[in-house]
């Protein structure tokens, strides 16, 4: 049970941590992203995606992690995991950033998928 609380509060740091940084620096981290110029448009957007972030990470942040909010985390990485690797291999990233983000995406996405069968059969 440590382990699965472990793994929430770990993504659930992650996720502040992004939300925060998206909040505060857009224009270092939209270049890191996609392969487009900062404008001050694109910014807001991304200022807009950290706070959903920080949402998120709050939403999920209590220990034990509450099941419904267990499973947002679960289809927000998966999701993530996707878009970031269709990003990556249509060219339209920034670069490591983004294989980096899908690496960390795939990898809490496949635990919280082992996490979620343990729980139903368990």
């Amino acid at each position: 049970m440590r382990t699965r609380s472990t793994l929430y509060r770990l993504a659930s740091a992650i996720e502040l941590i992004t939300g925060v940084t998206l909040l505060l620096l857009p224009s270092v981290v939209m270049p890191l992203l996609l392969n487009a110029a900062s404008s001050a448009p694109a910014e807001r957007l991304m200022q807009l995606y950290g706070l959903a972030l920080l949402g998120l990470g709050v939403a999920c942040w209590e220990s034990p992690c509450p099941l419904p909010a267990k499973r947002g985390l679960l289809v927000y990485n998966c999701s993530a995991a996707v878009l970031l690797i269709t990003l990556g291999s249509q060219e339209l990233s920034g670069g490591a950033a983004v294989w980096a983000g899908a690496l960390i995406h795939v990898i809490l996405g496949g635990l919280m998928i082992r996490d979620q069968f343990a729980h139903v059969s368990g």
